[in-house]
């Protein structure tokens, strides 16, 4: 075999060393890709997922939909409180399910709602746009009531997890819920109630969002939750609210009501 020169020796090092340096980049631009998108993937929230076909509500908290509970955090608007210490609002709750498969069951939190003395809110104190406020939630059974300590800040929308419903004062059509808050919902329209010795402008806004159960693999098992609610435009308290949640495996409804049934800002 022929003795390989200093010139062959140097080009076939050369050859070489330029394929370890491409294999190199080829390497580092595969494992940045995949990194890169095991990050964007890893980040994206979950959409309209839910764990269990059956409803759980959160322990002395009635209403159900999702909430913040983070910190208050107040703003200068205080402009956006219609509400004043001492205002009180006395709400009726009620809960229906309609069965509709010999495997569906009446869920058993529902016999607190129908149970139901009153709930009654109490407006305690007012920081900027955060709204304090005890609960009363009295039972006709004679069990001890659920006394509560809350806030929301109408501004942003978070709040402490149980009464929810407080909106900004003076809302209008297609106004923002919670003008400083990120769940683009608003005002659907505005309409005039009648109480016992005055009219009220009431504003009014729903929606509807279908969750699958991320435990079916066929994601055929889905729940419809519908939430209907009025407000007092003046205050913005709530004056009336219907939650529907649809299932269909099993195939079941759900109804729950809150209505106000007496203030002490005017006469219901």
């Amino acid at each position: 075999m022929a003795k390989e020169s200093e010139v062959e020796k140097t080009a076939r090092f050369t050859r070489h060393f330029l394929q370890g340096i491409v294999v190199f980049f080829i390497i580092v631009i595969v494992v940045a890709g995949v990194a890169a998108f095991w990050f964007y993937y890893r980040e994206q929230p979950v959409q309209s997922t839910v764990t269990s076909a059956t409803p759980t509500p959160p322990s002395g908290a009635p209403l159900q939909t999702p909430t913040s509970t983070s910190t208050p955090t107040s703003t200068n608007e205080t402009s956006l409180v219609g509400l004043s210490v001492g205002d009180t609002f006395t709400y009726k709750l009620t809960g229906v399910s309609v069965l509709f498969d010999q495997e569906a069951v009446t869920p058993a939190y529902l016999s607190e709602y129908n149970n139901t003395h009153f709930y009654q809110v109490t407006i305690t104190g007012i920081n900027g746009s955060v709204v304090t406020f005890d609960t009363d939630w009295a039972f006709n059974n004679g069990s001890a009531p659920i006394l509560t300590q809350e806030w929301v800040n109408v501004a942003t929308g978070a709040n402490s997890g149980d009464f929810w419903a407080i909106y900004p004062a003076n809302l209008t059509v297609n106004d923002l819920l919670s003008p400083q808050g990120g769940n683009g919902l608003t005002v659907n329209s505005t309409t005039t109630q009648t109480y016992a010795d005055s009219t009220r402008t009431t504003n009014y806004w729903s929606t509807s969002t279908v969750f699958t159960n991320i435990n079916d693999p066929t994601e055929n098992t889905q729940q419809t939750n519908i939430m209907q609610v009025y407000f007092d435009q003046q205050t913005g308290m709530l004056t009336s609210l219907t939650s529907i949640q649809e299932y269909n495996n099993p195939e079941y409804n759900i109804i729950i009501t809150w209505q106000l049934t007496s203030t002490n800002v005017w006469t219901v």
